[in-house]
């Protein structure tokens, strides 16, 4: 797999651990692999997900399975483009058109830092996280 570096004070800040708390994000991995960075999918785009593949509720673990192997391809492909940008020029958001919320919808990749910890996480959904994070604040 390619590797890409993200500066996480280049990146926008949101409060991670506070939104996750509250319920707003969920992870999309049971475990960040090592040299990773932690993957989140909003709660409107989980539910979007148990609901798209329902049959998965008898066993929620392959849900769970499903999601983050979908984030770790998407984030590989992710450090492909990257590796080939010239440095410092990484955009926090990315999209490609995926099947993963919707039939060929598109899906954002948006890098963001955690406000109180100099980590980077990506947030993966249906719409930039600026636009969630914009419709937060009004």
């Amino acid at each position: 797999m390619q590797e890409f570096a993200l500066d996480p004070a280049t990146l926008p800040a949101t409060d991670i651990l506070e939104l996750a708390q509250a319920g707003l994000l969920c992870r999309a991995e049971r475990e960040t692999p090592s040299g990773g960075i932690p993957a989140f999918v909003t709660r409107q785009d989980w539910d979007c997900l148990a609901e798209r593949f329902g049959r998965e509720k008898a066993a929620p673990e392959r849900l769970i399975e499903a999601v983050e192997a979908a984030a770790w391809r998407l984030l590989s492909h992710a450090a492909a483009t990257l590796s080939k940008q010239t440095p410092g020029a990484v955009s926090a958001t990315m999209s490609t058109r995926t099947d993963l919320f919707s039939d060929d919808g598109e899906t954002y990749l948006s890098f963001v830092r955690d406000r109180t910890h100099p980590v980077a996480c990506v947030i993966i959904g249906t719409r930039p996280w600026s636009a969630i994070e914009a419709e937060r604040r009004l």
